[in-house]
């Protein structure tokens, strides 16, 4: 069998850095999460009132404190698809001990 490796150019190999960048900070009173409705009130404030569907993800330390939240996907008016990569990245880059993934219901008005 004759060896094809001699004619096969050699791949070039990015060398990367892959970083979680700070954008800007909010202060959050309760300083943990202790319930869902906590959850739903730190989202209602960091989204504000947007126009388009969010799907967010919230990472937390080991004492349920907040330390990220990152907007993964801006959808259409009534909906947001998301890859699973897309909800991990941020919890994984951020050494988060958990999170959890909300979005925002648009109202339609007729």
């Amino acid at each position: 069998m004759e060896d094809n490796r001699e004619n096969v150019p050699a791949k070039r190999v990015d060398i990367v850095q892959v970083k979680l960048v700070r954008e800007k900070t909010m202060l959050y009173k309760n300083r943990r999460i202790r319930s869902p409705h906590d959850a739903y009130e730190l989202m209602k404030e960091f989204l504000g009132d947007v126009d388009r569907e969010h799907f967010i993800v919230l990472c937390m330390d080991t004492k349920n404190q907040p330390t990220c939240i990152q907007t993964v996907h801006i959808g259409s008016l009534n909906s947001s698809i998301v890859h699973p990569r897309e909800v991990l990245k941020p919890a994984i880059l951020s050494n988060s001990c958990s999170c959890i993934v909300g979005h925002n219901h648009r109202a339609t008005r007729s």
